[in-house]
């Protein structure tokens, strides 16, 4: 049957048309039983596979930023660690020094006090030889004076008034 004059060019058979249908429908309904639904499980399953693995790299990003951010703080505390430890140890270089410089000042008094002392015992000592010997040589300068040797009392009693006169001339 032909719904179309012959000479026109739509040309429609309805017998094919009939079973062009069927066929498409038995198609259809066979596809949605079976092959639609194990495709839209494996869509689905795909779709939660791929919001899954998005989670987990928003959760990974989350926590590289949570690592960064506690790294940054690590080294953040190291450089304050590195400042204290540096200014302690200047500190401590100072203090260090200045224990260094008192100990050598107070060693360098100690020093000067025990030469001094030495210089005055030198002194006293050289100034008592010096005495002896001013008390021998006027001794021997009266003993000549006197043409004769002084001897005990004589000696000590001129010995003295020498020395009296020579502590009256220093």
């Amino acid at each position: 049957m032909h719904l179309l004059a012959e000479g026109s060019l739509i040309h429609v058979d309805v017998p094919t048309l009939v079973w062009t249908w069927a066929a498409f429908l038995l198609t259809f309904g066979a596809l949605s039983r079976v092959a639609w639904p194990i495709l839209a499980r494996k869509m689905e399953e795909r779709e939660l596979r791929i919001a899954a693995g998005l989670e987990k790299a928003a959760e990974a990003e989350r926590a590289a930023a949570g690592l960064l951010q506690r790294q940054e703080e690590v080294l953040r505390q190291a450089k304050e660690e590195a400042q204290a430890i540096l200014q302690e140890s200047r500190a401590s270089a100072a203090h260090l020094k200045n224990e260094a410089l008192a100990a050598a000042t107070k060693e360098i008094g100690e020093e000067k006090e025990r030469a001094r002392k030495e210089i005055q015992l030198e002194r006293a000592k050289a100034i008592e030889d010096l005495r002896r010997a001013a008390i021998d040589l006027t001794l021997r300068a009266a003993g000549h004076v006197l043409e004769r040797e002084l001897e005990g009392e004589d000696q000590r009693r001129l010995a003295a008034e020498v020395i009296g006169k020579v502590d009256v001339l220093a």
